[in-house]
């Protein structure tokens, strides 16, 4: 970009940086009446199933459990958040305890949307920087949204018949389910804000003097932080691409008329997600993240948002027996992230080496994104028979006790925030391999 291009564009960038960071300003939000409160000592968890977006709602759902037990918590999800929640019931060992009461919703989970969609692992995954740009722009209107006009207004709908039967004191709400904001929005209910990811991934806007686009790395870049001087340009134009593809989002757009038209308020409205009356819970910990100029009063950093019931031996005696043989480094890229062969391949050749090169054993979870064959652990095929290694589709024990039974060396993930922030609260050190655009900018801060 010659000279003189380059400073009109950062002129541009400063005009811009004003604009987006003072949105509440320049669109302040309209005069609130008090929000209502239903039934005394009622809280109502409206989430989504998928593992890496609602176990900080099942981790706080068990700590009210444990604390207040004269709190009746009730879940709004679907099918598969059921036998996690009976489980946790089942874990408090208080005889005054109130098991949780499951309200089934009927309809795909955001992740299950998205693989209807289209999109699984191999046609989500994506470089880091301007190589990746393109196809994270073309995705974000699924991300925002996943369902059709017509899937939100249905789930919307029995949220709203739940929220009539239930009448919470308070609704804990997921940033990704959105007929469940909206539902719980437009009924006006006090709620409040549970997000697994830290302040700069939820509020870079918030930044002054638009650090967001000189500072702080854009999201998905992988650029150091702060940003380094000869980065500052292509992070610029990274910004860019991002806000001109939130602010023209035909497909989202196009929903929002069809919702409007069936009666629903302000839908989707992504750009006032925050709001200064909404308490907002943050599991960002000082020193394990990109620290922010600013934060919104609002907002509380509670630190790790964890879930351990009972110790490895308690849910896995075998496994825990195995564990104190060696060293083990736990292999675990999420729970929505499914193997390719050619990736399963490349992950046991990698494993392999580690193997032949130390006197370490490997925890592997794989779950393969085809009926694939087994040839891919040919290069672990001798580790296999002296039990250096275990394949599992599954952990039987939750990656929080694994960590914390003191037989892990290193975790090896994909950067997603669980993952991450499981690590940090058991202080086991990490290598991180990341896969999608928020994941990408978590390695910068790995302890």
């Amino acid at each position: 970009m010659p000279p003189r291009s380059l400073t009109v564009g950062a002129i541009g960038v400063v005009l811009v940086s004003v604009l987006f960071s003072s949105w509440s300003l320049l669109f302040p939000a309209t005069p609130r009446i008090p929000p209502v409160i239903g039934a005394n000592n009622t809280a109502l968890f409206l989430v989504t199933s998928d593992y890496g977006l609602s176990n900080v709602h099942v981790a706080t759902a068990h700590a009210l459990l444990e604390r207040h037990p004269h709190v009746q918590l009730h879940f709004g999800s679907f099918a598969a958040m059921a036998p996690r929640l009976e489980r946790v019931s089942s874990s408090i060992q208080r005889s005054d305890k109130k098991d949780i009461v499951f309200h089934q919703l009927e309809g795909l989970s955001v992740g299950d949307s998205c693989i209807a969609a289209g999109k699984n692992t191999s046609a989500t995954i994506h470089p880091p920087g301007w190589a990746g740009i393109g196809q994270l722009c073309k995705d974000m209107q699924l991300y925002i949204s996943p369902w059709s006009g017509e899937e939100h207004l249905d789930i919307y709908e029995q949220i709203n018949r739940i929220i009539d039967t239930v009448d919470p004191a308070v609704v804990v709400l997921d940033t990704l389910f959105r007929p469940a904001i909206d539902a719980t929005r437009d009924k006006n209910r006090l709620h409040v804000i549970v997000s697994p990811n830290t302040l700069i991934e939820n509020f870079p806007a918030e930044q002054p003097w638009g650090k967001m686009f000189w500072k702080y790395p854009a999201m998905g870049s992988g650029f150091p932080y702060p940003v380094p001087w000869n980065k500052i340009p292509e992070n610029i134009l990274l910004n860019f691409r991002f806000i001109s593809t939130m602010i023209w989002m035909p497909a989202v757009k196009e929903k929002q008329n069809f919702l409007k038209s069936k009666g629903l308020t302000d839908p989707i409205n992504f750009l006032q997600l925050h709001r200064p009356d909404v308490p907002w819970l943050s599991q960002t910990m000082p020193g394990a993240s990109i620290p922010v100029d600013v934060a919104p009063p609002n907002v509380t950093c509670t630190g790790p948002m964890t879930l351990t019931l009972g110790t490895v031996a308690d849910q896995d005696v075998e496994l825990a027996t195995w564990l104190e043989g060696a060293p083990t480094i736990l292999v675990n890229l999420g729970s929505g992230f499914e193997y390719s062969e050619a990736r399963a391949t490349a992950m046991a050749q990698a494993l392999a080496t580690v193997l032949r090169d130390s006197n370490f054993q490997v925890l592997w979870k794989i779950k393969k994104e085809s009926a694939f064959g087994d040839g891919y652990m040919e290069p672990l095929a001798p580790f296999a028979s002296n039990g250096r290694i275990r394949v599992e589709r599954w952990l039987a024990a939750d990656p929080p006790s694994l960590l914390e039974s003191g037989h892990i060396i290193t975790s090896v993930h994909h950067g997603g925030s669980g993952c991450y922030h499981e690590a940090v609260s058991a202080g086991v050190p990490q290598v991180i391999l990341p896969l999608w655009y928020v994941c990408v900018n978590r390695e910068l801060t790995t302890p």
